[in-house]
């Protein structure tokens, strides 16, 4: 702990990737589909709640797609993980949030305005696009819906190449 000007304790400073490799190698180490509640989390990494919600970021932004394994926030804990089922899941719950998020910001920020959103560009398109995200969300949970979960792709045949090339 460091002390501020005021006097106040906070945590020493630092570097997110630091924290962030610290929290994969203790995911890495308790093994793929495991999963570890935050409180434990941040107490092995010495880290605070702020510095653990930028930690995530870097793991999700950065370490995922270098290990080749998901990072998911997992029925109250984290996890690493390639089990599409847990994935699948997870990035339907996603989202659902951000569904949720953009209807709001339309309900509650630019519809409310009625007739005069055509007045202001920036609005008029705001107000265009989200509704056409959420209309993108309808037909993707629509579709998904009708399939199994998880859903392989079907695997392409090679074509091989012709005799005596």
């Amino acid at each position: 702990m460091t002390r501020t000007a005021t006097g106040t304790a906070r945590a020493a400073p630092v570097p997110t990737q630091h924290l962030a490799e610290l929290a994969w190698n203790l995911f890495d180490e308790a093994g793929e589909d495991v999963l570890l509640p935050r409180e434990q989390i941040t107490d092995r990494i010495q880290a605070t709640d702020g510095q653990f919600e930028r930690a995530k970021g870097y793991i999700r932004d950065h370490l995922t797609l270098e290990k080749g394994k998901a990072f998911l926030a997992y029925r109250g804990g984290y996890m690493i993980t390639t089990d599409p089922a847990k994935i699948s899941e997870n990035v339907s719950l996603r989202m659902r949030r951000i569904n949720t998020e953009l209807r709001r910001v339309l309900s509650g920020s630019i519809n409310p305005l009625g007739e005069q959103v055509a007045d202001y560009e920036v609005l008029a398109m705001f107000q265009d696009e989200i509704a056409h995200m959420t209309r993108t969300y309808d037909r993707m949970s629509k579709a998904t819906m009708t399939m199994a979960k998880p859903v392989r792709a079907k695997a392409r045949r090679r074509r091989r190449a012709a005799a005596g090339t």
